[in-house]
């Protein structure tokens, strides 16, 4: 295969027309066609540029391994995760902006680098980054994570109309790739277990999220009927994690816990309210110390490794979090008790300050 077919190859699979391929190299669509039909051959000093562009090493653009700068992308890529996993956005940001600098057209790299602009609070840089992935990314599964990249930058902008606008064009949660595997794929087959576990630990943190969200909608219910809500939470995840092994979930549960307590403080109920507050200082604990590299036993989900957990951008965890809510005067009548001293010392010991 000559150069010209392999450029025009190369250029085809990436959707990318003629004359976005000039603008790239700063010739003239009349010249890339040249190239394409052989009657003319780029110069040497664009071959990088060439091979950056289609995400491919100039060995291979001369015809001769693909495998090479993926590895390079991954490897950027992961560095860049090793800095977001500790909240360290900005050093994340340099590695991607440095990847990108090398590799113009990796959407993976783009991608990443929206991320980590939101989490900084950047996010009209966010917002066009996403918008120039899903304007030239032919990926289905990158589009899809911009996209929802996309919603949360320009809620988090201010933006809720234009979010809420995008989420309406997103495919009901009926015709996911995992929901529609769920009942295509037979037991024998090896994505089977998994799928059914991704999607399952999906729609119990749904669950978990829905029940949470009406437990504190005082507007539609009851004192008495959102705690039954937030009990429900909490029952649905300690069933299904019955081996305690609760993980990431533990965050929903410390919140639950923390909501129910409220309500019992309110109500002047001693017992049920330090109850509450121990639960929720056992789960703030038992999420901020769970193992990323550990395996669920329980049996639904037995075998599947354990996810990490999104970050918190300002820094805070959600030890912190817990700890100024309890400085609210409902707390009052059993602030001076020793159980309550206790919840906030382990609190404490969790705390990211």
């Amino acid at each position: 295969m000559t150069i010209g077919t392999t450029i025009k190859t190369l250029r085809r699979e990436h959707d990318i027309t003629q004359e976005q391929l000039a603008e790239y190299l700063n010739v003239s669509a009349q010249a890339v066609s040249q190239w394409e039909t052989d009657k003319t051959a780029p110069d040497i000093s664009q071959l990088p540029v060439l091979a950056n562009i289609f995400g491919v090493t100039t060995d291979q653009l001369l015809g001769v391994d693909l495998t090479k700068t993926n590895e390079k992308i991954k490897t950027i890529v992961d560095e860049s995760r090793e800095f977001y996993a500790q909240s360290k956005f900005e050093e994340a940001i340099a590695v991607l902006e440095k990847g990108l600098r090398e590799f113009p057209r990796s959407y993976e790299i783009m991608y990443q680098l929206a991320e980590n602009f939101g989490c900084l609070g950047k996010y009209q840089e966010a917002i066009e980054l996403c918008k120039k992935i899903l304007s030239e990314c032919t990926d289905d599964e990158i589009r899809c994570r911009t996209t929802q990249t996309l919603i949360y930058a320009y809620r988090n902008s201010g933006n809720r109309q234009r979010a809420v606008e995008i989420a309406k064009t997103c495919p009901p949660t009926w015709f996911s790739k995992e929901d529609m595997l769920m009942f295509l794929l037979e037991k024998a087959d090896a994505d089977f277990k998994p799928n059914l576990q991704e999607h399952m630990l999906f729609c119990l943190g749904r669950l978990e999220m829905g029940l949470r969200m009406l437990g504190n909608d005082e507007a539609s219910y009851s004192a008495d009927d959102r705690l039954r809500l937030l009990k429900q939470c909490v029952d649905v995840c300690e069933t299904v994690f019955c081996d305690g092994d609760t993980t990431y979930h533990s965050y929903s549960l410390a919140g639950a816990f923390d909501d129910m307590s409220v309500i019992y403080a309110n109500r002047k109920d001693t017992e049920n309210t330090l109850l509450c507050l121990e639960k929720e200082a056992e789960h703030a604990a038992r999420f901020l110390t769970y193992d990323f590299n550990s395996h669920y036993t329980s049996p639904a989900f037995r075998g599947k490794e354990v996810i990490d957990w999104m970050p918190n951008p300002d820094g805070k965890s959600i030890a912190d979090d817990l700890l100024e809510g309890l400085n609210c005067p409902v707390y009052d009548f059993v602030r001076d008790t020793v159980r309550f001293k206790a919840v906030i010392d382990m609190l404490q010991k969790h705390s990211a300050k």
